[in-house]
């Protein structure tokens, strides 16, 4: 179970057999059905999980209306940073789109692996730095792309999302209705 993530680690940085072990003494794994949440607004957020099997999304939930703010897969890691960077409470639903199964890492845990863990600090700084990165680029395809150039960046930078999410949560998370997406689906010529 604690394979693949190891495996993502020793992609950025050098693990010893104790790390390993570390890593799998001080994590917890978690099996989600299709639709459960891994935190709901109004809760902190005090982990990141690795995604070994399914996939997530993010999104906010404003007088019924859901909003979603992004989608996570296997060999990834999703959490609510904000929340668990300040330990105040979510704005934000984690949901398991697919059944999935997760490694729950602990702040303190974490925190324990920035301590003890060479080089586990860089790999914390590249994964925040790439993260910040990504809503940034995010939040200008808003302001420049149209939505018909939102979807098909996703379509070209993000196959999954197109393949594994619904319809309707892509429309929401390009910020058009699901009718405006159908019509930018026609009008590049995709049939489904």
């Amino acid at each position: 179970m604690h394979t693949q993530v190891i495996s993502f680690f020793k992609n950025f940085i050098d693990l010893d057999e104790k790390a390993c072990q570390e890593i799998k003494n001080r994590t917890t794994i978690k099996h989600l059905s299709k639709n459960e949440f891994l935190l709901t607004e109004g809760k902190t957020c005090s982990f990141v999980a690795f995604i070994n099997t399914g996939a997530f999304r993010a999104f906010y939930s404003v007088n019924g209306q859901e909003y979603s703010k992004q989608f996570f897969f296997e060999n990834n890691f999703c959490t609510d940073y904000a929340s668990y960077l300040t330990q105040k409470k979510s704005f934000t639903y984690l949901q398991a789109i697919e059944e999935s199964t997760v490694l729950i890492f602990h702040k303190k845990d974490v925190d324990y692996f920035y301590e003890t863990v060479p080089n586990f600090m860089a790999f914390g700084k590249a994964l925040a730095e790439n993260l910040y990165i990504k809503v940034c680029d995010i939040k200008a395809s808003f302001i420049l792309n149209t939505p018909k150039q939102r979807y098909e960046n996703l379509v070209k930078e993000r196959p999954k999302v197109i393949q594994r999410v619904p319809q309707y949560m892509i429309a929401s998370y390009l910020g058009i209705t699901p009718e405006a997406l159908s019509r930018v689906r026609n009008r590049i010529g995709v049939t489904k």
